[in-house]
């Protein structure tokens, strides 16, 4: 089955807003890569995002900057997250973004080395999000 891109397409950075109990969002840029059937990011498995989408898998997305700016106009795309936390199925999609990002992805990779070393380490989870078809 083959399914077509998004019309989000492949951002380099989104923002990624997740929904609090009362209903406030909130809003992180992430890395976001394209795995042929969903849109995933990496992200620490005690963050507030993680927390925020064990109750509520609505989530929004739209491109933004590395700082977070969205270019005015720049359309908001609503979808649904899942956390993934399965070794195997993490490490496919870290691939992904391994590819995406090259260099910097490898860079990120030395923190984790150096969490490693000082025997801190961190419990990575891979974010799976899908996109609901844009509205025509």
């Amino acid at each position: 089955m083959t399914t077509a891109a998004h019309p989000l397409g492949d951002p380099t950075y989104v923002n990624f807003t997740t929904f609090r109990r009362n209903g406030e969002a909130v809003t992180s840029p992430v890395w976001f890569a394209w795995d042929g059937r969903a849109y995933v990011f990496t992200t620490n498995g005690t963050s507030g995002k993680v927390k925020r989408l064990r109750h509520t898998s609505r989530v929004e997305i739209t491109r933004s900057d590395v700082r977070g700016r969205a270019k005015p106009g720049t359309p908001t795309y609503s979808g649904a997250a899942e956390i993934i936390t399965d070794a195997t199925a993490r490490a496919e999609h870290e691939r992904v973004l391994a590819k995406k990002y090259g260099i910097q992805w490898k860079l990120m990779g030395l923190g984790d080395v150096a969490r490693k070393l000082t025997r801190r380490t961190v419990d990575v989870v891979v974010i799976r999000t899908v996109l609901e078809p844009a509205a025509d």
